[in-house]
């Protein structure tokens, strides 16, 4: 039998979170807590395997995309479809004893666990999952490296088509803090109505269930354990003090949502009265032909192809990208139920928040009142101090809206990371707790809540911040390089990019007599082109590929890695995510046959 230890300390070496697996099988988890307790450091985990000497090792997936290739599903034309469409960076990879494989990538988000995800036979671990190591066995046989090179980082495709998930577990680092006396009170009315649990009739399933929903409720564990005294009261029998503060820590630990998610609740914004919705006749059975035949148009647009009414979007872009000066306009026609850069609307009362103060906005108003005459559309602007995130701050904004003459269909928040007031946008704690007031304003409004945000540093990255934001918004359009594209549309068909340019105006004069220009938005044709500038290995590397082709015919990626070698790092991926930035920037085409030539429009 191999050393099974030694096997652990090499996997350490390489940056991996082990524990171990019954032996000779690929479950259960010998250790309770595995996900907490997995550690890449060989003074921890060795007394482990010092107890469990022929114990299977586990790897932690965290941090991790796993691709888990099952070659008795189909697994291996999948994977080569997917190499084929989008190319995919070599990477460690390890073999199964049924032939099947596990290609490693490194990853700075959690993306779901899931079966058939990529494909038949292309199931994916991620966060909270694991995979059985090299070095383990099972009655087929042995897992084994069938490439031990460096873990290449997940490419962006991979991540976009996966989707990213809040993380289902609070950290240490981060523990969910007390709530405020009324989300206390609030979780109190709810928990006075729950049954107590019954031993032989559900009655952990029950404790733990109530336990997670009043954790989505806001209080902290510590709170959760004051309220839920009365509560145990009622259980038959009761819990022990112990008993039921392990509930509270599995509960807290292990529970689906982020923490306060169901704080924020339609009631918090105290808008104006409407008539009583008719209720729903019962759902009647159809067969699949009626079914079929049947229209479901969904809530419907505001912007067609763009925004639709009653859903969470966010339109991001980096600082001077004109995000706000397009939005505005966007706005305006939604106001006034005109047409946008080609985009049917359905008109009504627009709502703008500027949470960075009203006075810039004043000469882009003039800007547009200039542009589209005097008419008084249902465009209303507030500026904007008040914490989504507290019940009080949300009462605020329903008195705002409570002095509208109707409801808004849009409302737009400018900007998220002053909106969060003093939050952290990479805390998945704050966005979330800042998502469930937006879910909660949707829908006392029916409204579509449009959320202004910045890109990073990297702007091919996407928006900045926790993954909780994506993980929870309908529509992504990012506003970069003049032109709008949809990046993310949930249930609706992604169109084609909007291009646009910002055009000077005169808007005044000011107490010198000099004069004071804004900018308003026009139509322009989507540049098809060479987008933003080149820098470090995708500027070395586009000058390769010129030298060598300067007719600009096709050249292999073979060719042209290997001309890239001098200045590229030694990792394999290195060349592919320089390939990567030139598609995506658009100086490059690959053909059908995967060679490359320079994009000359």
């Amino acid at each position: 039998m191999a050393n099974k230890l030694d096997a652990a300390i090499a996997l350490a070496a390489k940056g991996f979170e082990v524990f171990p697996i019954k032996p000779g099988a690929k479950f259960p988890p010998l250790i309770k807590d595995w996900p907490n307790k997995a550690t890449g450091s060989p003074q921890l985990f060795g007394p482990w395997w010092d107890q469990w000497p022929d114990a299977n090792i586990g790897i932690h997936t965290k941090g991790l995309v796993v691709i888990d290739v099952d070659v008795n599903k189909g697994g291996d034309d999948s994977l080569a479809l997917l190499e084929m469409t989008y190319g995919l960076p070599e990477t460690l990879t390890t073999r199964t004893p049924t032939g099947g494989r596990h290609l490693y990538y490194r990853t700075s988000v959690a993306v779901p666990n899931g079966v058939d995800s990529l494909g038949a036979g292309l199931d994916v671990r991620s966060e909270r999952g694991y995979v059985v190591a090299p070095g383990s066995e099972v009655d087929a046989g042995r897992y084994r490296y069938e490439q031990d090179i460096p873990v290449s980082p997940a490419p962006d495709w991979l991540i976009q088509k996966l989707g990213t998930i809040v993380p289902k577990t609070s950290t240490t680092s981060e523990p969910v803090q007390d709530a405020d006396t009324s989300v206390v009170e609030r979780a109190r009315e709810w928990l006075a109505k729950q049954p107590g649990a019954v031993e032989g009739e559900g009655g952990d399933a029950q404790t733990f269930k109530v336990v997670c929903a009043l954790r989505d409720l806001g209080p902290s564990a510590e709170q959760a354990g004051e309220l839920l005294a009365e509560w145990n009261d009622r259980c038959s029998p009761p819990w022990s003090i112990d008993e039921l503060s392990d509930k509270i820590a599995n509960a807290y630990t292990y529970a689906q949502n982020e923490a306060g998610v169901r704080a924020a609740l339609p009631d918090d914004f105290p808008v104006m009265d409407v008539p009583p919705t008719p209720p729903r006749k019962p759902t009647k059975v159809a067969r699949l032909s009626q079914f079929a035949n049947s229209e479901n148009r969904g809530p419907g647009y505001l912007a067609k192809g763009l925004l639709q009414k009653a859903s969470y979007a966010i339109a991001y872009g980096p600082p001077g990208g004109g995000k706000t000066f397009t939005l505005l306009d966007l706005a305006y026609h939604i106001a006034a139920g005109k047409e946008w850069m080609g985009h049917k609307v359905h008109g009504g009362p627009v709502l703008y928040l500027p949470f960075e103060g009203g006075g810039g906005l004043i000469k882009r108003a003039q800007a547009l009142r200039q542009k589209y005459g005097d008419a008084d559309v249902p465009f209303f602007i507030a500026p904007a101090s008040f914490n989504l995130r507290e019940q009080t701050g949300r009462k605020e904004l329903g008195a705002v809206i409570a002095d509208l003459p109707e409801k808004p269909v849009l409302i737009v928040i400018d900007t998220l990371a002053r909106a969060l007031m003093g939050g952290d946008e990479n805390s998945a704690q704050d966005v979330g707790a800042f998502n469930s007031a937006v879910a909660a304003l949707i829908e006392s409004t029916g409204a579509c809540v449009l959320i202004v945000h910045h890109s990073g540093k990297n702007q091919n990255a996407g928006a900045r911040g926790s993954s909780a934001l994506l993980g929870a918004i309908d529509t992504e359009l990012q506003i970069s390089d003049n032109r709008v594209t949809a990046s993310k549309q949930r249930d609706v068909e992604i169109g084609a990019p909007i291009g646009f340019k910002l055009v000077p105006v005169v808007v005044g004069l000011d107490s010198d007599g000099d004069e004071m220009t804004s900018c308003v938005v026009e139509p322009d044709a989507v540049g098809t082109g060479p987008t933003g500038r080149l820098a470090g290995h995708a500027k070395r590397g586009f000058e390769v590929l010129c030298q060598l082709r300067p007719d600009n015919t096709s050249i292999s990626d073979i060719e042209w890695k290997e001309a890239c070698m001098e200045f590229l790092p030694a990792r394999k991926a290195s060349f592919y995510d320089m390939k990567h930035v030139l598609l995506k920037k658009r100086y490059i085409v690959v053909d059908n046959e995967g060679l490359v030539t320079r994009r000359m429009e």
